[in-house]
């Protein structure tokens, strides 16, 4: 065998070792494939997964904007400053059914508040307020002096409650919070007010007070007829002194004596007066009510209130509080707080005394409930005790019941017996 020839065992062996060599080659290829198809596998399943959770949470989002949008906001509102709450809160109020002295009644309590959390309890959230924080608010009320430098009453620290109450209300209707602190808190309570009134023998008195002392001409006797008219018309009708000093010539129908008056968030309602208060009134109006002409050398041409100060200006508040300070100095009245609202009192009670039913009371007065006219419906003591000597049921029984006609007791008689 020449040494150029190949041995047929060698070249078998060669064979062998290339086939081998294609084979790992292959078999490693195929698992190269395998784990590229798997990653790519797992990568596409990662993809899905990420795909499926965000689509849930997508769901979810929405599943909660429809079913619960105020919650969703209520986290983000619960951040906002309890002097934001309170400014968003007046300013939702001003106009509508809300009056300025309304207004200002909550701008005080709640700034009351407002000042408690922050300087009391380092709280400036609405979202941190809880029912202690409330309750400590009340006790501090009660330890402390108010501006003028005397205790609280009871009966204020309930007002001041009843604004907070409003203010935390509102924060759930707007979404603010979700949970009301408030509906935990034990709500100060008073006893009922014993409600005073002007006796016949004191509205005399401050009809007499209406003439200035020592004064006399054109301009003392136009004075005394328009503060009798003033007197007759919140004795007669019962409105407020807002309502009075805002009464126009328009609002007073001659014809038929009414009175319209806007009362509380710009409600009207129709009253009518009574002859005495009627014939008042008019002596006032038609006598001594400064002319147009007298206005005009004033400046007041045109002006159309009803009542007028001696500047030829309509009447103000001022004005007829001071008024009602120089009639009660002048009638010697004591022991009671001469004002339009005691007469405004003194004007839902006999009007119960009379018979009349209390829902039209409701509407004279004005109020949107019955809640005080209720109180008038329970009146003072004295009343309540004589309607029952009155009316008592054991002595309506029949005269055949056993036991003693008669019982004297030292030191009572009845009212119709009294001299």
């Amino acid at each position: 065998m020449s040494s150029h020839e190949t041995h047929p065992m060698s070249i078998s062996r060669e064979v062998s070792l290339e086939q081998a060599r294609s084979a790992g080659y292959s078999h490693r290829a195929t698992k190269v494939t395998q784990a590229r198809a798997k990653a790519q596998r797992t990568k596409l399943d990662q993809e899905e997964h990420v795909r499926q959770q965000q689509k849930a949470t997508h769901e979810q989002e929405e599943r909660e904007e429809d079913t619960k949008p105020q919650a969703l906001q209520a986290r983000r509102r619960a951040r906002m400053t309890v002097q934001r709450a309170i400014d968003d809160y007046l300013d939702d109020h001003v106009g509508g059914n809300h009056s300025n002295k309304t207004l200002e009644w909550h701008r005080t309590a709640l700034g009351l508040f407002q000042a408690y959390l922050e300087n009391g309890r380092e709280i400036t959230l609405v979202g941190e307020i809880d029912s202690p924080d409330i309750s400590a608010w009340f006790t501090y009320l009660r330890k402390t002096p108010g501006a003028r430098g005397k205790m609280r009453n009871e009966r204020t620290i309930q007002t001041y409650a009843r604004s907070a109450r409003a203010f935390f209300h509102w924060l759930v209707r707007q979404g603010t919070i979700t949970d009301n602190p408030f509906a935990r808190v034990a709500f100060p309570k008073v006893g009922k007010p014993l409600i005073k009134t002007i006796s016949d023998e004191e509205f005399e008195r401050l009809l007499l007070a209406c003439a200035p002392p020592n004064e006399d001409g054109l301009f003392a006797e136009r004075a005394t007829v328009r503060n009798r008219a003033i007197l007759w018309l919140f004795y007669d009708s019962g409105i407020r002194l807002s309502e009075l000093i805002h009464l126009r010539l328009e609002d007073f129908d001659r014809k038929h004596g009414l009175i319209t008056v806007k009362g509380k968030g710009s409600k009207e309602r129709r009253i009518a007066l009574g002859q005495n208060c009627l014939r008042n009134l008019l002596h006032y109006l038609d006598r001594h009510r400064p002319d147009a002409r007298e206005l005009d050398e004033w400046g007041s041409l045109g002006e159309d209130h009803v009542f007028l100060a001696e500047t030829r200006k309509p009447l103000t508040k001022n004005g007829v509080t001071l008024l009602f300070a120089r009639l009660k100095k002048r009638s010697g009245i004591t022991g009671k707080r001469i004002s339009p609202h005691i007469f405004r009192h003194t004007f839902a009670i006999r009007y119960l005394k009379l018979g009349k039913d209390p829902f039209s009371l409701q509407e004279l007065l004005g109020h949107e409930d019955m809640a005080t006219v209720k109180l008038y419906m329970h009146m003072n003591d004295e009343d309540i005790q004589e309607q029952k000597r009155k009316y008592s049921p054991g002595d309506h029984l029949p005269a055949s019941i056993p036991g003693p006609r008669e019982t004297r007791r030292r030191g009572y008689k009845p009212a119709d017996q009294k001299k």
